[in-house]
């Protein structure tokens, strides 16, 4: 990856973290705020799912910082160490809990709350399988950096 690309990842990495923290602090509060008020009979929902979007949030956040750490990693040509592990096992737990947090939304609304519309169900249902397809797929990407970290001191030993 070259210096360019690195930079605009960076600048996209950027404009997600400040959406997220946009998102925790004022979008979801406000949504829930005018949902509860318009649904009253779920207003005891407004302070658990606002709490879980938060935390869906912050798995979110973690998973941006791992990938901004393994981006200053390929910078300076160090994505081939064992510290590199540890930043992508770091993406796949956030992908976990997050997916885990969304099934449960889905869960409580589908068959707590019986207040899931169809809309709301698909999206749900199709984070899931994203979230799940995501964690799979770094997974994948785990196996392939350790054996490219095993050919590359394979390769030093020779040299």
């Amino acid at each position: 990856m070259g210096r360019t690309g690195i930079v605009a990842l960076r600048v996209l990495l950027v404009l997600i973290m400040l959406g997220a923290l946009a998102a925790q602090l004022w979008i979801f509060p406000t949504l829930a705020g005018e949902l509860a008020v318009s649904y009253p009979e779920l207003g005891w929902l407004r302070a658990p799912m606002l709490a879980v979007v938060v935390l869906i949030l912050i798995g979110v956040q973690i998973g941006l910082v791992a990938i901004w750490r393994l981006l200053s990693m390929v910078e300076l040509d160090r994505v081939f160490t064992p510290r590199a592990f540890w930043w992508v096992d770091a993406i796949i737990a956030a992908a976990i809990f997050d997916t885990v947090l969304v099934a449960g939304i889905f869960a409580v609304l589908s068959f707590g709350a019986h207040a899931n519309p169809p809309a709301l169900a698909m999206s749900l249902l199709a984070l899931v399988v994203c979230g799940a397809a995501f964690a799979l797929l770094m997974g994948v990407m785990r196996g392939l950096l350790r054996k490219a970290s095993a050919l590359t001191v394979e390769l030093s030993e020779v040299v």
